[in-house]
């Protein structure tokens, strides 16, 4: 069983993230509101016009959030989501892979720079059991990517603190994450086609999948966890 401090650091981070998340959400709607681009209508061309309108610091913001992504507990597909409404399915999916890429880079490159310190602090102690337990040969590196069993904060950490060469980090992820970034941008960007009911239904959808996957890895692997 966990201890009272990582349910409560684990509790923590995710109440963190989804603060973020809400805060995110409500800085979007304003933004829309200043632009005279009424949500519940908003077609492909304002999705497009808004974004333009922010110049290149619209496409900063969707990279940096990715980056985030990497040491927060947001939901990256919903980001992955709302570049697709903004920026259309190929630019959406440059940013979105691109943040990824960079936020994987980073904290692969802080847990081999500050070791195990660092990545202590950003972990519970079950999953620095999981961390010390994990062969990354490049074979496991990709299917983890392609098949997200486990963290992806938490391959990065592991690659970090286990020395795996940065070539085999770097195409396993790069390929490993693409099918996931295409879905979810791909899906952002048919939204923009259907009611805005159905918005939120697929949101909501999307976010109680996220915290079941996040309850399903921190759940005990044996009864003496």
């Amino acid at each position: 069983m966990r201890s009272g401090a990582e349910q409560i650091r684990a509790g923590g981070a995710l109440v963190l993230g989804a603060l973020l998340l809400v805060a995110a959400g409500v800085a979007l709607w304003r933004a829309l509101a200043l632009e005279g681009i009424d949500l519940a209508d908003m077609s492909p061309a304002d999705a497009q016009r808004f974004a333009a309108s922010w110049g290149a610091w619209s496409a900063v913001v969707a990279v940096l959030l990715m980056v985030l992504h990497s040491f927060v507990p947001l939901p990256a597909e919903i980001i992955a989501i709302a570049n697709g409404m903004l920026f259309g399915t190929w630019l959406g999916i440059a940013l979105t892979w691109a943040g990824a890429m960079l936020g994987a880079v980073l904290s692969c490159a802080l847990a081999r720079a500050l070791g195990r310190p660092f990545v202590r602090l950003l972990v519970s102690e079950r999953r620095w059991r999981q961390v010390e337990a994990l062969s990354l040969t490049p074979t496991t590196l990709l299917v983890v990517r392609l098949v997200p069993l486990i963290s992806f904060n938490l391959v990065n950490y592991a690659a970090g603190l286990l020395g795996v060469r940065w070539w085999p980090f770097l195409w396993t992820t790069a390929l490993g994450i693409l099918p996931l970034t295409v879905a979810m941008v791909v899906a952002g960007e048919g939204m923009l086609h259907v009611p805005l009911w159905l918005w939120f239904a697929i949101a909501a959808a999307v976010i109680l999948l996220w915290l079941a996957l996040q309850r399903w890895r921190r759940a005990p692997t044996s009864a003496g966890e």
